[in-house]
């Protein structure tokens, strides 16, 4: 699946990836899938490191539909930060990742911040120090 993630801390951090070209079914999915997983322990902080051109095909649509489907689980969002990491370079990914860190203030009780630089992003989610995750595996299994 071109969006991974691990999940380390006892459930207290999400280190995810997009990569390749993620369909918008895909980018549903994951957001779902995470917003579901037992694993996730509050508070929880998020890492999304997405790839040049890999959310090329989402759209802002997309991402209201997120939104929407997240606001319509039953139960309650787990609050929790998440640093979006988008290279500078790709100026669809860091629009849509600017639409979404807005939407999210709106209707759901996180804070998303979108970064261009890997390391501003772990310094304010306070994961500096941790050894970047190794592809889908996890210290909480």
């Amino acid at each position: 699946m071109p969006i991974t993630y691990t999940v380390h801390d006892g459930g207290h951090f999400i280190h995810a990836r997009a990569h390749g070209t993620v369909s918008p079914d895909e980018f549903i999915e994951y957001e779902i899938t995470h917003a579901l997983d037992e694993r996730i322990k509050r508070p929880v902080s998020e890492l999304l490191e997405v790839e040049s051109g890999a959310l090329k095909n989402i759209t802002m649509d997309d991402v209201s539909k997120v939104i929407e489907r997240r606001k319509q689980m039953n139960r309650e969002p787990k609050p929790h930060r998440c640093a979006i990491v988008v290279s500078l370079s790709d100026e669809h990914t860091w629009n849509l990742a600017k639409f979404y860190e807005k939407m999210v203030i709106l209707h759901l009780p996180e804070i998303v911040i979108v970064f261009g630089n890997l390391q501003t992003a772990r310094t304010w989610l306070g994961v500096q120090n941790r050894k970047p995750a190794k592809h889908m595996e996890s210290d909480n299994e």
